[in-house]
C-alpha cells in the first residue's frame, strides 16, 4: 500500500480524530447522561466521592478540552494507521484495541474495567453502567474515523485484506452481546416504568444477586452469539455469517415487557 507519511500527513488524520472524538463523545455522553441519569448518580453515597457533580466547573469545561484527547488518541493511533488501513474491518480491530487495552483491561483500577471492579470501592452496577457509554463511543469513533481516513487518502491508495475470521466472528459476537445487553437494561427499565416501581438504588448496589444478574445477561448472550456463528458456519442450509438484521432483533426485540398469555 503506498501512502504518504509526513508532517502534513499527521496533521490531516490528527484534526480528523479531534473532530470525530469530540462529536462523538458529546453525542453519547448526551444521550447517556440522560438514560442513566447522572446527574442523581453522581451525588450517591460512594459514587460523590469518586465523581465531580454535573455542574462542577471542571464537568462543564470537561468537553472544551476533548480536543486535546483527541490529538492524543491520534499520536496512539497513528503507529497503526497502515495496517488498520489495510484490512477491511480495521475499524473492529481498532475497537478491540480500545476494548482490551482501553476498558476491560487497563493498568489502573478505571471504573468499567476489571481491576476498577476488584480493587476499587465502586459498585459494580455503577462499573457496568458506564459500558453502553464508553462502548458505542469508542465504536462509532473506530467506525468512522477510519471510513473518514479511507475517504480522505481516495481509493487507489488503499489496499484492504483480510481480518482472521475467528477475531471477526468474536468481536461481531461481543457488539452483539453488548447490544443485547444494552436492550435487556432497557427493557428493565421500560418495565419498572410501566409497573410505576421505584427502583432502591442503594439496596440494588449491595444486592450480590442484583449485580451478577447483569453480569450472567452479558455472559450468556456472548456465548449465545459465539454458539449461533458457529452453527452458522456448520450448517449447509444456514449463511456463513451472522445476519445483522437478525443480531438487532434478537438484541432489542427481546427486551420488551413479556405480556402475559
Amino acid at each position: 500500500m503506498t501512502e504518504i507519511r509526513g508532517p502534513r500527513s499527521f496533521a490531516g488524520f490528527a484534526v480528523r480524530a479531534m473532530v470525530v472524538h469530540t462529536v462523538t463523545y458529546l453525542l453519547f455522553g448526551i444521550i447517556m447522561s440522560r438514560v442513566f441519569d447522572y446527574a442523581r448518580v453522581f451525588q450517591l453515597e460512594t459514587i460523590r466521592d469518586f465523581m465531580r457533580p454535573v455542574d462542577s466547573p471542571f464537568v462543564l469545561a470537561g468537553p472544551m478540552l476533548q480536543p486535546l484527547r483527541g490529538l492524543v488518541l491520534a499520536l496512539g493511533v497513528w503507529p497503526l494507521r497502515g495496517f488498520l488501513l489495510e484490512h477491511r474491518r480495521g475499524w473492529l480491530v481498532l475497537w478491540g484495541v480500545f476494548l482490551a487495552f482501553g476498558i476491560l483491561g487497563p493498568p489502573g483500577a478505571a471504573p468499567c474495567s476489571m481491576e476498577g471492579v476488584i480493587y476499587s470501592k465502586l459498585p459494580l452496577w455503577f462499573h457496568l453502567m458506564g459500558l453502553p457509554e464508553i462502548g458505542l463511543q469508542t465504536l462509532a469513533f473506530s467506525v468512522v474515523l477510519l471510513r473518514w481516513e479511507r475517504h480522505a487518502m481516495g481509493p487507489a491508495r488503499t489496499r484492504q485484506g483480510p481480518v482472521h475470521p475467528a477475531l471477526t466472528e468474536f468481536m461481531k459476537a461481543l457488539m452483539g452481546a453488548c447490544f443485547a445487553w444494552i436492550g435487556y437494561a432497557i427493557g428493565g427499565l421500560l418495565s419498572v416504568r410501566l409497573v410505576r416501581r421505584a427502583i432502591d438504588i442503594h439496596r440494588a448496589a449491595g444486592d450480590a444477586r442484583t449485580q451478577l444478574m447483569f453480569v450472567a445477561a452479558f455472559a450468556a448472550n456472548l456465548v449465545a452469539m459465539l454458539a449461533y456463528a458457529r452453527w452458522c458456519r456448520g450448517s449447509t442450509r444456514r449463511p456463513s455469517r451472522i445476519p445483522r438484521a437478525r443480531i438487532w432483533r434478537c438484541c432489542w426485540g427481546s427486551s420488551r415487557p413479556s405480556s402475559s398469555r
